[in-house]
């Protein structure tokens, strides 16, 4: 959780519990009070070492509290940390420096990029150095024939995704936080995203990493070639380290087509084992155009219908399960989409549904399967 000695982990009660947000400041707990953290035997940052760090950054070390305040602050507000300095480098070479410097003077370093987790990983718990990759936003190549992405770890995931659109690409994962995350956290998180079960795991798409070590080492593994096979595949002890063994400033990744036809799906079930068939179905009947596949409880539905004010399209049910196929020819996935849902009502184990057919009309619903009334939306994430 922390480069350079801080926790390891800090554990966050109730964290997926219904909560109300709070304004930043003294209103959200210091982490280190509310979970009784002991600080490590680290230095604390001194007037040499803010002008040191104003030598490799300039104008990007941010001092003034209400300036740092954000950073402190998780994006649930449950946590504060108390660091005074943020430094905002935009080169891979000013992460190196930073790193020797604190290296040498066993000065506490956290990593952060969209600040977008929910587990505080991306905060300070005491006045360690928060290093931002905010800056570090550029993309350094595209190869359309390829379908490679090389970029600087803190592009924004949804920045790249809708460059990547007008060039008929995608990036291969999708989060919900995908207007604020940044690229270089998703790798460092192993994020899986709503579409692991069609494009996989970052573990697979990611070409290659450039990182800087703890001592401002830097690692260049930021290879492009898709089939290598040439010895330590080292890029894989950073995906998922979570700052750990270093910190990743450049990233380079697989970038799919984008699908022209997309379908959305939900409907409902009776039963958990009625979900587990729904899947293993579309598993085999939706093959290559199923992209997606989600589910949740009727205690979920009712925290999103009284939280979000969002509607649910169908009737009540105990468990709701949402159906996303992706491809590139709209008669054949939709055929396909709709033998599936007929082959499943006609097996009984749905007994309600609703589809949209593309991204343009998922605020409406084009099909009704079993519904009594008309629906005026489709639930999506």
């Amino acid at each position: 959780w922390r480069l350079l000695g801080c926790p390891k982990a800090v554990p966050v009660a109730g964290c997926f519990q219904p909560c109300s947000v709070r304004t930043a400041g003294n209103s959200v707990p210091l982490t280190a009070e509310h979970y009784g953290v002991r600080r490590g035997d680290f230095a604390t940052v001194s007037e040499l070492d803010l002008q040191e760090f104003h030598s490799i950054v300039g104008p990007r070390l941010v001092t003034d509290p209400s300036a740092v305040e954000p950073y402190n602050t998780d994006w649930l507000r449950n946590l504060r940390g108390q660091s005074s300095v943020v430094l905002k480098p935009k080169s891979t070479d000013e992460v190196s420096r930073i790193l020797a410097h604190c290296n040498r003077r066993k000065i506490a370093v956290v990593p952060q990029g969209g600040n977008t987790g929910l587990v505080g990983g991306s905060n300070p718990v005491f006045d360690e150095v928060v290093l931002s990759l905010s800056l570090m936003n550029e993309v350094q190549s595209l190869d359309e024939t390829a379908g490679v992405l090389v970029c600087q770890s803190g592009c924004v995931l949804e920045t790249l995704d809708s460059a990547l659109a007008e060039r008929g690409l995608m990036m291969p994962l999708d989060l919900g936080a995908k207007g604020s995350c940044q690229i270089g956290g998703n790798v460092s998180t192993n994020a899986g995203g709503l579409r692991l079960l069609r494009y996989g795991s970052l573990h697979g798409n990611v070409l290659g990493v450039e990182a800087v070590l703890a001592d401002g080492t830097i690692v260049d593994c930021l290879s492009t070639m898709r089939k290598d096979n040439t010895g330590y595949d080292l890029k894989q002890l950073f995906i998922g380290a979570e700052g750990t063994l270093g910190v990743v400033t450049k990233i380079s990744i697989l970038v799919p087509p984008r699908p022209k036809s997309v379908n959305v799906a939900f409907i409902g079930c009776s039963s958990f084992e009625s979900v587990q068939k729904v899947y293993v179905t579309a598993k085999a009947m939706l093959g290559e155009i199923l992209s997606a596949v989600e589910f949740m409880d009727s205690a979920c539905m009712h925290l999103v219908e009284h939280h979000l004010r969002l509607q649910n399209p169908i009737s009540s049910h105990p468990f709701y399960t949402l159906i996303e196929t992706s491809g590139s020819h709209d008669h054949h996935d939709e055929e396909k989409l709709n033998g599936y849902l007929e082959h499943l009502l006609s097996e009984g184990e749905i007994e309600d549904g609703t589809v949209a057919t593309d991204y343009t009309k998922v605020g409406s619903t084009d099909t009704s399967y079993g519904c009594t009334s008309s629906t005026s939306a489709i639930l999506c994430r």
